[in-house]
């Protein structure tokens, strides 16, 4: 990762079935701690990306989201 900044996914889930499981992206830092980061949003980091375009990311989040949520 060469960049500034680099994108974290992170499954934000509860048990209450009222609220929808999903799986968010967000930029973050490149020094940031991304388990930290992921704990903050209330979630569990799936993975951490590069910085890329947005579409690409967005591309992943959805494919990765179908995969956890089946």
């Amino acid at each position: 990762m060469t960049g500034a900044n680099k994108w974290i996914l992170v499954l934000v889930a509860f048990d209450d079935f009222d609220i929808e499981p999903v799986v968010i992206k967000e930029r973050i830092d490149i020094n940031d701690d991304e388990h930290l980061a992921a704990l903050l949003r209330g979630g569990e980091l799936l993975d951490v990306l590069a910085d890329e375009e947005e579409e690409v990311i967005e591309h992943y989040r959805r494919e990765l989201e179908k995969q956890c949520l089946r």
